[in-house]
């Protein structure tokens, strides 16, 4: 099956980056509409109210590509305490379509099982009585399941395509995730589509989700302990020569690497991938083997640890059984381990479970 976002006629920037900084009057006329956008009150978010230099950069933001400054204003926010201005992916995927390099719409065709994810969800109640929704289906429902976007450049006859799985999706900080699932799958589509294709037209725009994948490469380097030694690589490793080059397309072996890397769900899925790349280092080469075979081990230990932690959270006792207190904190453990290894993102979302247990099991 299949579907289509729609598009209007692709138009080219009503004001380029350069003429913003060139021409004096523009950037005049610029900074007064932002000196009334900070003591315009209400009608812009808080974090734009009574500053006009914050509202001067989504007014030029605004001014790139032709649209409304407080529309574009009322689909912004702050990341955290980082400061950082995140742009809703609503207001993105609205650029994308609309000033994208393409002659025709983005398209969209969905494959696997997606009966299994689409309208499973399950409604909770936090400790403060706010009641939310969580995926009701598991990581298994989620293999093979994904979505093909694709468009056609001007100048072009063969669409650009990009392929992306629902398990491909870490960073899920919405409940539209649980509630609608295939919307916020074509939203990141779009823009991974977009970095790949046309990376111009939304440089330095980023949403929520994207600004926490970026934070998370700084703040979780890669484990010294999990790295391949020199001896791995180089035992038994024939020379590369042109011949071997010339005999095997490298890059479309690694690029099957790195899918069956990232759609690993199981320790043996893992395993294999790892032992295929150990076979295949005479075709890759020191570098791309070296690259690839951390990616397999780090994989590894994602799905090991997170296996652990799922296993340790599912076997507390019932609160008021013996041993539940027990079994609560040594789930609580079991998670702080595998922190380095499963990445702040699954870190949060069991551990937001867990703190959403923890009054039924540890009385202060």
């Amino acid at each position: 099956m299949s579907t289509s976002i729609a598009t209007t006629d692709n138009q080219t920037q009503k004001i380029d980056n350069v003429s913003i900084l060139t021409n004096g009057e523009l950037f005049n006329r610029l900074r007064t509409l932002s000196e009334v956008m900070a003591n315009s009150g209400n009608f812009v978010p808080a974090h734009f109210r009574g500053k006009p230099d914050s509202c001067m950069a989504v007014v030029m933001q605004a001014a790139r590509w032709g649209m409304d400054p407080f529309a574009v204003a009322q689909k912004t926010f702050i990341v955290g305490d980082s400061g950082v201005l995140g742009y809703e992916a609503q207001l993105v995927n609205a650029v994308v379509n609309s000033m994208a390099p393409t002659k025709d719409r983005i398209h969209f065709e969905w494959f696997g099982t997606w009966e299994n994810i689409v309208g499973r969800f399950v409604e909770k109640t936090s400790t403060k009585g706010n009641k939310y929704i969580v995926p009701g289906w598991s990581l298994a429902d989620e293999k093979g399941v994904g979505v093909r976007a694709y468009a056609t450049l001007k100048g072009e006859s063969e669409p650009r395509e990009l392929i992306l799985m629902l398990s491909q999706a870490q960073v899920r900080n919405s409940t539209l995730w649980a509630s609608d699932p295939r919307q916020q799958l074509a939203y990141l589509a779009v823009k991974r589509w977009a970095r790949l294709y046309c990376p111009d037209v939304i440089l330095g725009v980023y949403t929520a989700d994207e600004i926490e994948e970026r934070e998370e490469k700084i703040i979780n380097p890669v484990q010294s302990a999990q790295n391949i030694t020199m001896q791995d690589i180089t035992a038994d490793t024939p020379q590369t020569s042109s011949t071997q080059i010339a005999g095997a397309d490298t890059d479309a072996v690694a690029d099957e690497f790195r899918t069956r890397i990232n759609s690993a769900e199981t320790l043996e899925d893992a395993t294999a991938v790892g032992n295929d790349i150990n076979s295949a280092k005479p075709t890759l080469g020191t570098a791309l083997f070296t690259e690839l075979k951390n990616k397999a081990t780090r994989r590894y230990h994602l799905v090991k640890h997170r296996n652990l932690v799922e296993t340790a959270i599912n076997a507390i006792p019932r609160p008021g059984e013996p041993e539940s207190v027990a079994g609560f904190e040594a789930a609580e453990k079991v998670l702080t381990a595998a922190k380095r290894h499963i990445g702040d993102e699954l870190y949060d979302k069991y551990r937001i479970n867990l703190n959403d247990m923890k009054p039924e099991y540890i009385t202060a």
